[in-house]
């Protein structure tokens, strides 16, 4: 992993704490953030991992007892304690030639998860049968209703059931969606009743709209569940294998490697934030349980996903130990070890990562604070060298990501759903997005979509922008956002934005920004490139997940002297609007070809109309000038109109100078009649 910072280049580096202990990792973190270096992650009490120059390592090498970027030697980790012996050589991992070639191996990159070749994830849910059949007994109990009005008596139908994948998945969300009129809560629902089966299938087609309403602020909605990927965030990593010898086992190299696979994808994720403030506080667990294998036999067809978990999963939660807490062997201890290390930590948030080589019914899925990665078919026959995707991919799920993958197992089949604490559209989804870009939610790629981005927290400003439907709609040019006091650049890495019909998002990082700052919505383009003007349809601009811009029927041309278009203005100070009119005096050689600029608050425009040749004799010319952000109708106290050295046909009769801003004439001298020329080439007048 190499990052560019500047005009140089970051790499890893492991530091060893000076001394071990929670708060001295805590204030090294710090410490280093504020000297401009991202710590991707921490390792217990003795170290920490930043992505840094040379550099800047330099400054901050003598606080720490060692700094690591290749691997330590043999002969020192001898000095080491066991702690900082166990952290040193997870990382040596990564400079093995077994490892180094598990990294070199693409053969399944980029991917869609919905590819039949190999297996896809079994689909997000945070709710697990126990917790929504406790759940519907307390509200049915506590309102006096029924969850599910018409719930048949009747057992149910015998008969082999159509597998719930694929097709027959998708037109049960788009039922629900019908059925409900809310395709967030379809998409929700249909992933729940995959991982629950048939008879929640059947009973989420007659939901009490009350009770669904009660069901997603629990689950989806509230505080408690709604996390942002920024901050410090705690992950048990716990290593589950046989005590037996002849018993599921990962042999020394498969799990050194494995480890180091999830390490490196959640890393990334770390190395990726757009402000440098993602930290992985990792607690490493490797247990050994005396439980016998699975049978997958009792999988079933049908999605059920977390069948044999528990006979491994508890055990092991049995084994675990964390700050001299030791842990029963229950589901509930999952939920107590990720609380502890939370507060330990002082963390945001805390979740927990299995792996597994004993016998599961799936290979990868999350849910309720806690992530499984089984070797079940070869890792779903993605192979080992995927697994840093799909760990990045399904810890993205606990922070709101949304699948997009279409094909096999249970694809997207809206871009409307909303999701993660901003509420932010699913619009990468490869049923519908124009186009889809490749992304670590859609498959198994490297990289993360805007839309992505927006939905873990990763956007103070989320900006969707339609392009129009007509021949030659599309533009190459460069597109800001203007919102009053600030512009953002439209530009996505790797991509061609904007062509004929395409719908993007744009996620922008800027905590500083709050909703009184946004006081319009103003978009600029550049100048026109070789293939014209953009014809600008549609636009929605959230704040922090409220949606305080939409604009679904634009349908303007944004060309030649009209590069912008506003709307959703707030202030009735800003200059959102400007034009200026110049006459030129009726009297022989009054026109001139020489430059012309006008000055207004503090800046300055050139008056030029491309292909009209302006100041001719008599004429009065009409310049639409673009105000830029920031510009006041206050500032606007003086006017100055400057020529340039005189040309071949010498001076310019200026007649008079007119001045709009948002409709409104400011000023109006239609008699000025003054002479620009020699060395007296400019006129200024208060407004």
């Amino acid at each position: 992993m190499s990052e560019p910072v500047g005009n140089r280049r970051a790499t890893p580096y492991l530091l060893l704490l000076a001394q071990s202990s929670t708060a001295a990792r805590r204030d090294a973190a710090r410490q280093l953030r504020e000297a401009g270096i991202t710590v991707v992650a921490q390792y217990g009490r003795v170290a920490v991992e930043v992505v840094a120059t040379t550099e800047q390592i330099a400054r901050v090498r003598g606080a720490f007892a060692d700094v690591l970027r290749t691997a330590m030697k043999a002969e020192h980790l001898e000095r080491l304690t066991d702690e900082q012996r166990t952290v040193v050589r997870q990382w040596n991992v990564r400079f093995t030639a077994g490892y180094r070639e598990l990294r070199r191996d693409r053969t399944r990159l980029g991917r869609s998860w919905g590819d039949p070749r190999s297996d896809f994830p079994a689909p997000y849910s945070p709710v697990e049968q126990d917790e929504l059949d406790a759940f519907v007994a307390d509200y049915e109990q506590r309102t006096g209703r029924r969850a599910f009005p018409d719930r048949p008596d009747e057992p149910e139908r015998g008969g082999r059931p159509e597998p719930f994948v694929g097709q027959t998945f998708q037109r049960y969300e788009r039922l629900l969606a019908e059925r409900l009129d809310d395709p967030t809560a379809a998409y929700h629902l249909a992933r729940i009743a995959w991982r629950l089966g048939p008879t929640y299938r059947r009973l989420f087609l007659r939901i009490d709209p009350e009770f669904l309403a009660a069901l997603l602020h629990r689950f989806f909605q509230a505080e408690a569940t709604c996390w942002e990927m920024t901050g410090e965030i705690s992950v048990g990593l716990v290593f589950v294998e046989s005590a037996d010898p002849d018993g599921p086992r990962f042999d020394d190299s498969e799990r050194d490697e494995v480890c180091q696979e999830i390490l490196d994808g959640l890393n990334w994720l770390a190395a990726a934030h757009p402000g440098g403030d993602l930290s992985w506080v990792y607690d490493l667990q490797f247990t050994r349980i005396g439980a016998p294998n699975g049978d997958e036999d009792v999988c079933g067809d049908d999605g059920v996903s977390t069948a044999l978990e528990a006979g491994w999963r508890d055990p092991a939660m049995g084994q675990v130990t964390f700050n001299g807490t030791v842990y029963a062997a229950e589901w509930a201890s999952v939920g107590r070890y990720r609380e502890d290390m939370r507060v330990a930590n002082d963390s945001a948030h805390a979740l927990v990562i299995f792996v597994t080589p004993y016998a599961n019914c799936w290979h990868a899925y999350a849910g309720s604070g806690r992530v499984v990665l089984a070797d079940h078919n070869d890792w779903g026959n993605w192979g080992r060298s995927s697994i840093d995707r799909i760990a990045a991919h399904e810890v993205a799920h606990l922070f709101g990501a949304a699948d997009e993958y279409t094909g096999s197992g249970t694809p997207c089949s809206t871009c409307d759903s909303l999701h993660g604490c901003d509420q932010i559209p699913n619009g990468n989804c490869g049923s519908c997005a124009r186009p889809q870009q490749s992304c670590m939610m859609g498959g198994n790629d490297r990289r993360i979509c805007a839309y992505t981005r927006g939905q873990i927290g990763w956007s103070t400003l989320f900006v969707e922008l339609t392009t129009g439907d007509v021949d030659w709609a599309g533009t190459d040019d460069d597109v800001w956002l203007d919102i009053g006091d600030r512009e953002f650049e439209l530009d996505t890495a790797s991509h061609d934005d904007r062509e004929r019909d395409n719908r993007e998002g744009y996620a922008l990082w800027a905590p500083d920004v709050t909703r009184e700052a946004i006081s319009r919505v103003l978009i600029r383009k550049g100048p026109d490139g070789s293939n014209g003007g953009w014809r600008l349809a549609g636009l929605r601009l959230w704040h922090e997940g409220t949606l305080v811009c939409d604009q679904p029927s634009i349908d303007r041309w944004l060309e030649d002297d009209t590069r912008v278009w506003i709307g959703c203005v707030s202030a009735t100070d800003l200059v959102n609007e400007l034009e200026v009119r110049i006459t030129t005096g009726d009297v022989s050689w009054a026109g001139t070809d020489d430059d012309i600029t006008l000055t207004l608050g503090g800046r300055s425009w050139d008056l030029d109309n491309p292909g009209r040749d302006d100041f001719e004799r008599g004429n009065t010319d009409t310049f639409v000038l673009d105000p830029g952000p920031g510009l006041r109708l206050g500032d606007l106290t003086a006017v100055r109109v400057d020529k340039s050295p005189d040309g071949s046909n010498g001076g310019w009769r200026l007649a008079g100078v007119r001045i709009v801003a948002n409709g409104t004439s400011i000023y109006d001298n239609p008699s000025i009649d003054r002479w620009l020329e020699d060395n007296t080439r400019t006129w200024s007048d208060t407004i």
